[in-house]
C-alpha cells in the first residue's frame, strides 16, 4: 500500500476533525489530556467504516463477476 498517496486525505480529515472539536467541545483546555483517547476512538471508527466499505465493494465486484461468468457459461 502506497501511503504517500493518502496524505491529502489525512490532511483534510485532520483539519475537519480539529475544527469540529475546537468548535463543539466545551471546556477544551480542561479536557486536553483526554483528546488523544477521544481521537483514538474516532480514528478507530473511521478505520472500521472504511474497512467495511472496502470489503463490501470488493464483495459486490466479485459477485458481479461470478454472475457474468455464470451467465456466459449458460450460453
Amino acid at each position: 500500500m502506497e501511503k504517500d498517496c493518502y496524505q491529502e486525505i489525512i490532511d483534510e480529515v485532520s483539519k475537519k476533525l480539529s475544527d469540529k472539536i475546537i468548535s463543539a467541545e466545551n471546556k477544551l483546555p480542561a479536557r486536553s489530556i483526554l483528546i488523544d483517547s477521544d481521537m483514538l476512538e474516532i480514528v478507530r471508527n473511521i478505520r472500521l467504516q472504511t474497512t467495511r466499505n472496502i470489503l463490501e465493494s470488493t464483495r459486490d465486484e466479485l459477485v458481479q463477476k461470478m454472475k457474468e461468468k455464470d451467465r456466459l457459461a449458460i450460453h
